[in-house]
């Protein structure tokens, strides 16, 4: 699995793929310094809302979309001429593109932290920090459903999709029902961790929405649909003809 991961970056080196996890991460906070110019405490807020609310699911999207078609230029090649399973070889794309989101958030972390500094912040950094770990695991699930959507029916399909789940998370994610719909999990476990609420605005204290005791089974939640969606796809993967 490892060397599996290992050419997945030495495929992507110097592709837009590489590039975008980081460019993602500065728009958030470009647009978090335009938006909150001249205010108190809400440049951090700003960066984070507009990452975990809207770019981050969309990077996701993209470069999965991307790292499909990279496959799809290569004549997939490895899955046709190397002696290792189709489960494992994506399995591999999975994990890499995971990485991927992990060093996303770390740089968006990075810039917020650093930002709110001179900028002012209400955002605790260790709240902050825990969330690129926890962000990280949470949107997992959107790999392979991402992967499939590209592979099956190409990228207007899958960025309309991504579209429709993350507004739907929005929308339900202050709700009591937010464990229902896995786009609302990351938006709803986040807050007590950086104390911003899915709209953007700061939390108060004595939110409801502040209670940490959704943290661990948001978690659990997520990973199960990451688990679920993973083996679906891997299974539809191997059975079906590589075009």
């Amino acid at each position: 699995m490892t060397n599996v991961i290992r050419a997945e970056f030495l495929k992507s080196k110097r592709t837009v793929s590489s590039k975008l996890i980081f460019v993602f991460p500065i728009i958030a906070l470009v647009m978090a310094l335009v938006l909150t110019a001249g205010m108190t405490n809400a440049y951090a807020e700003s960066a984070w809302n507009w990452w975990y609310t809207l770019l981050l699911p969309g990077m996701i999207a993209i470069v999965s979309y991307l790292s499909v078609m990279r496959e799809k230029k290569n004549g997939y090649y490895n899955i046709e001429a190397l002696p290792i399973e189709k489960k494992e070889l994506m399995l591999g794309k999975i994990a890499y593109l995971g990485i991927l989101v992990l060093i996303s958030n770390a740089v968006l972390f990075m810039g917020a932290a650093f930002g709110g500094t001179f900028l002012t912040t209400s955002v605790p950094v260790v709240g902050a920090a825990i969330t690129v770990l926890v962000l990280s695991i949470v949107q997992l699930w959107q790999i392979p459903l991402f992967l499939f959507l590209s592979e099956k029916f190409g990228m207007v399909v899958e960025l309309i999709a991504c579209m429709f789940i993350t507004v739907l998370g929005i929308i339900v994610a202050p709700s009591g029902k937010w464990f229902l719909f896995v786009s609302a999990v990351p938006m709803r476990i986040v807050t007590p961790l950086l104390h911003v609420l899915p709209n953007g605005l700061r939390a108060q204290a004595g939110d409801p929405l502040l209670n940490a005791s959704v943290i661990f089974p948001g978690i659990l939640i997520a990973l199960v649909w990451f688990v679920v969606l993973t083996y679906l796809y891997l299974n539809w993967f191997e059975k079906g003809d590589v075009k």
